[in-house]
């Protein structure tokens, strides 16, 4: 059977956006990304979520000389540790009960181009000494064969952890570290680029007009203002989704005001208000909108926003239970919320 691409290996003709900003702290990142793209060292991009690593990395890509072969992103987050390793080095006929085929694996398709390791503090130490392995001998072993695969692949990593932290507590391999760590980036926050925030604006308002159909909002100076003073916790992608809601929604009151609300509430009330307008801000959408009215003869902005934020709470809330194993420190680490908040919420979605 023929190996199949995966949707997310792209060549040099994908079209991807340039790193939008203006400030002093992007045009930093920026330069940095001109000075190294054309070397063909290792990269390590660090920054907080949201903040625009993924684009960061594309851009390192598509300004090498690489940049006619495929870029290739893997998320270390997204799968336990036995299905990222076969999916990163693919697997040989017969290697476990279900191998049927010979299946190149994320490095091969990367070949002559780059790979990309996203959430790379999220790998297993065993995982990590098989890509440490990588990087020193550029070879690899499918799983369940024997023989060796030489692999000319580009390595750029991010990660939001803390990885000299995770190195003292031995949950991060210090040499793996050190071979990654050859160039740094760190990419800022929102917060500390708000002169970039109207860009930003324009530029994903511009992008759901198209994307969804539908005309304009304005964006009036109060509002503007307030993007100014918000801390986007979210980043870049909060920004994003709260204009892609404003754009299907064709209005600006219902996200708008519970992120005002936000802003001026204090306390544990204010750190739960705030992770469901982030919440809440990265799923809304034309269609939910539709299953949310469909049938109803209360359709009022209030009884809707209760019900879909109630409902997107849920939904994240478990995603994230999963994805940490039910380890509820870290789930409301990953969900930017309280300990207590996270107990109330699981207590109330009857999700024990």
């Amino acid at each position: 059977m023929k190996d199949s691409v995966p949707a997310d290996a792209v060549g040099a003709d994908a079209a991807y956006p340039d790193t939008i900003g203006e400030s002093a702290a992007i045009e930093s990142v920026k330069e940095k990304i001109a000075k190294v793209s054309d070397k063909n060292v290792t990269v390590l991009i660090r920054g907080e979520s949201g903040t625009g690593k993924e684009l960061v990395a594309r851009g390192i890509h598509f300004g090498s000389k690489r940049r006619d072969e495929s870029f290739v992103h893997v998320n270390c987050a997204a799968l336990p540790s036995e299905l990222l390793e076969s999916e990163l080095f693919g697997y040989a006929k017969g290697a476990f009960t279900g191998a049927t085929y010979n299946k190149a694996g994320r490095f091969e398709k990367a070949n002559k181009g780059t790979i990309f390791l996203d959430e790379i503090g999220s790998l297993s130490v065993p995982l990590q000494a098989k890509i440490l392995q990588v990087l020193e001998d550029e070879t690899i072993y499918r799983l369940g064969s024997v023989r060796e695969t030489p692999i000319d692949a580009r390595i750029v990593a991010a990660t939001n952890s803390n990885l000299e932290e995770k190195i003292v507590q031995g949950a991060f391999r210090s040499d793996l570290f050190y071979r990654l760590n050859v160039i740094s980036i760190v990419v800022p926050p929102l917060r500390e680029r708000k002169e970039d925030i109207d860009l930003l604006v324009d530029y994903f308002m511009e992008k759901y007009c198209i994307e969804l159909g539908k005309k304009r909002v304005p964006m009036g100076k109060d509002i503007r203002d307030h993007f100014q003073r918000y801390l986007w916790p979210g980043n870049i992608r909060e920004l994003e989704n709260i204009i892609r809601g404003i754009i299907a929604l064709q209005k600006t009151d219902v996200v708008y005001s519970e992120l005002k609300l936000a802003e001026g509430t204090g306390g544990a009330q204010g750190e739960e208000l705030r992770s469901r307008v982030t919440i809440l801000s990265q799923v809304w959408d034309d269609r939910k909108i539709k299953q949310l009215i469909k049938g109803k003869e209360d359709i009022s902005l209030k009884t809707i926003t209760k019900e879909y934020v109630a409902e997107v709470e849920k939904e994240a809330i478990s995603k994230a239970l999963d994805h940490t194993r039910w380890n509820r420190k870290r789930a409301a680490e990953l969900l930017q919320i309280s300990y207590k908040t996270l107990l109330n919420r699981i207590d109330e979605f009857d999700l024990a």
